[in-house]
């Protein structure tokens, strides 16, 4: 069931129990509990944000964006559905979304991928994501899944190709997640500044926790 209200639910949280500022090549990995919020916001607009969730007493179970897309019959949630693991136990709520528009196929940029573009050792989400996930005792992986909040993608006219274009988010743009359960998550600002991904400006993003 969607989300109704009068006002945003944003606005009746109150303040932040942290908030952290993700810089424009950068990620950062965080726990939410059961019943947390967490707004990942789009500070400057047209900024893509990667994002992983794992069960946390189950590390390196997480969030499928295939059984996702099958279970909220469509390409990403809308407010009121949710995020599902590979075993379709639900994880996160989409409460808010400022956007409407989200990509759930595309893998995090990674060192190969710009290798192959001709830009050797290029930063990137992979390996950001690696580094942040290692506190919490996750091994390395060469592919990570993730939600790609903001990446405005889409089936290119022979059916089979997707299109990238800049992000359709604004300066200010979000999106409000409830998690339901506790889960160890990551955000990214994505770093690509070669593909129309970022606008070719890679920027902030902004991610703050709100209590329960």
């Amino acid at each position: 069931m969607a989300v109704e209200s009068t006002r945003p639910v944003l606005e009746t949280l109150g303040e932040p129990r942290a908030e952290a500022r993700v810089g424009p090549a950068d990620a950062k990995a965080y726990e939410l509990a059961t019943g947390e919020y967490v707004q990942i916001e789009d500070l400057q607009g047209c900024q893509v944000s990667d994002f992983l969730a794992f069960h946390r007493g189950r590390p390196g179970v997480g969030l499928s964006t295939t059984v996702t897309r099958a279970l909220v019959d469509g390409l990403f949630p809308l407010p009121g559905q949710c995020f599902y693991d590979g075993d379709g136990n639900a994880l996160l709520e989409l409460v808010e979304d400022t956007v409407g528009r989200h990509d759930t196929f595309g893998i995090a940029c990674n060192r190969e991928t710009y290798e192959a573009l001709g830009y050797p050792d290029h930063v990137n989400c992979t390996d950001n994501f690696n580094r942040e996930l290692a506190a919490f005792g996750y091994a390395p992986r060469r592919f990570w899944e993730p939600v790609n909040f903001f990446y405005n993608t889409k089936v290119g006219p022979d059916g089979r190709i997707i299109e990238i274009e800049p992000a359709l988010s604004q300066a200010g743009d979000y999106v409000l997640m409830r998690a339901l359960t506790d889960l160890v998550v990551a955000s990214s600002a994505c770093p690509d500044d070669i593909t129309p991904t970022n606008g070719g400006n890679p920027t902030d993003i902004m991610v703050r926790i709100y209590p329960a």
